[in-house]
């Protein structure tokens, strides 16, 4: 019996150590994937919110007497989604900071503005859609240009250029220029570019005195209705 007393005393003091190392854990697991947590939390936000929203307004159909003619299930602008935010996982998978947190507040901010500014809601939700698409392709491409090119050795390259100490020199000034420019890219020109063209986009209409958060089909059935 004291066995056992001893043994869940052992247990008890231990305890504190194991919930540290739970937490600790769960923090450096949170780190490593938050910025694909964040990324997954948007795009399911954008596809229950607004993609559905988008996409009933573009499958409307006018019938008799004002009705709505039938029209079949279209999962367009949710599949568009889906595909990008696979493409983005894919692309930031395994890649160190800032290039998945970049693109984490690159969906937040797209999905808040796209949740609030209901003014060209289609166009804006397109842009925000394939600014995504394009810094994923950028991750991507850059991803590949690094692996290929750390493959590649002196005497591969000797026979086009012509010795090897020649060919070792090039080979370092092109990767660092190059490697340079990528990471100029994907820090800060592809978000930067990105932000700025939401935020032109937010600002290219004027916003309603009446009601700002208002859509521009909310806006002409108010005036068509107006007295």
């Amino acid at each position: 019996m004291t066995d056992y007393f001893v043994v869940f005393g052992d247990f008890l003091a231990a305890m504190p150590t194991y919930l540290l190392n739970g937490v600790l854990a769960t923090v450096y697991w949170l780190g490593e994937s938050g910025a694909a947590l964040v990324s997954i939390l948007c795009a399911g936000l954008i596809i229950r919110f607004v993609d559905q929203r988008v996409q009933s307004r573009a499958a409307f159909r006018p019938g008799r007497s004002g009705r709505e003619a039938a029209t079949p299930d279209l999962y367009t602008a949710q599949i568009t989604t889906a595909i990008i935010l696979v493409m983005w996982v894919i692309s930031q998978w395994g890649m160190g900071a800032p290039v998945p947190w970049l693109g984490a507040a690159m969906w937040l901010t797209g999905t808040i503005i796209v949740l609030l500014v209901h003014m060209q809601e289609h166009t804006l939700l397109w842009n925000m859609k394939s600014g995504i698409a394009i810094y994923s392709l950028a991750v991507i491409g850059s991803r590949l240009y690094l692996a290929y090119t750390a493959q590649l050795s002196a005497d591969q390259w000797a026979a086009l250029i012509g010795t090897s100490e020649s060919a070792a020199a090039v080979i370092a000034n092109t990767r660092g220029n190059v490697t340079t420019i990528i990471l100029w890219a994907l820090w800060l020109v592809i978000p930067l570019g990105y932000f700025a063209m939401l935020l032109q986009q937010v600002l290219i209409n004027p916003m309603s005195l009446v009601n700002p958060l208002a859509g521009a089909s909310e806006l002409i059935n108010r005036y068509r209705t107006r007295r």
